[in-house]
């Protein structure tokens, strides 16, 4: 279905009409969502209404909220998120639009004063034309800017200072150490100040990078609160 909607038709979709947002609700039926009594912070299911994330157990994520577009990571969706970490076009289309859709929905019912991606460092493009998710938030932002006010990045607001280390195996409690001090504002600004500020990734898997974005925009850039809204959930089995 997201393939087809990444490709241009003479008949376009009743809520999605003929522009380029995928209207959430043309979703719904398609991907597995994510639990309504899932941790609003991350994301993640509860267990006896309990949130399992280390990093809600500890206090660590200042985030405020955090959403997933097309739910948990499995099947499809896995394929597709996979497909546009290869940089395939067109699942950087399909997600662009996905994620066009989503916030132009969100924007009708909150108000953030600043969109931004999570950022990467070069080091970590392991040979690809671009990094996927720049490419997707980029393709989404000409669809949206007038609406939603997504950093045009051009610089960059948020900088990664190091290299991203491979982490598959690695436990929740190394991911959250190993991204302390990796995320900086890329230059002096006051355009954070008292700003609502929603931050974009692919994966939300422990969710320690979005929450090191979020300390860095609220610690040193004074933001007021940070939403974070992801492509998909990384269902996490913790491993301490």
């Amino acid at each position: 279905m997201l393939r087809a909607h990444a490709t241009p038709t003479d008949r376009p979709c009743a809520r999605c009409g003929g522009g380029y947002p995928i209207a959430p609700s043309c979703l719904a039926s398609c991907v597995r969502l994510i639990a309504l009594d899932a941790c609003p912070c991350c994301a993640q299911r509860r267990t006896g209404g309990t949130c399992r994330s280390l990093g809600c157990r500890r206090g660590w994520s200042p985030i405020r909220r955090a959403d997933a577009v097309l739910g948990y990571k499995s099947g499809d969706v896995e394929r597709l998120v996979l497909a546009a970490k290869r940089v395939e076009r067109w699942a950087i289309v399909a997600l662009g639009r996905v994620l066009a859709g989503w916030l132009l929905e969100a924007e009708a019912r909150r108000r953030y004063d600043l969109v931004l991606p999570v950022p990467f460092h070069r080091a970590n493009l392991a040979g690809r034309p671009a990094h996927p998710l720049t490419a997707i938030y980029l393709d989404a932002r000409p669809a949206v800017w007038r609406t939603v006010p997504l950093d045009d990045l051009a610089p960059p607001l948020l900088v990664q200072r190091r290299p991203r280390p491979a982490r598959r195996g690695q436990s929740e409690r190394v991911r959250w150490h190993s991204v302390r001090g990796a995320v900086a504002l890329a230059f002096p600004t006051r355009l954070v100040r008292g700003a609502q500020v929603l931050i974009v990734d692919d994966v939300l898997t422990s969710g320690a990078t979005v929450a090191e974005c979020a300390r860095v925009l609220l610690d040193e850039g004074g933001a007021a609160a940070v939403d974070a809204i992801v492509l998909a959930r990384q269902p996490w089995r913790a491993r301490g």
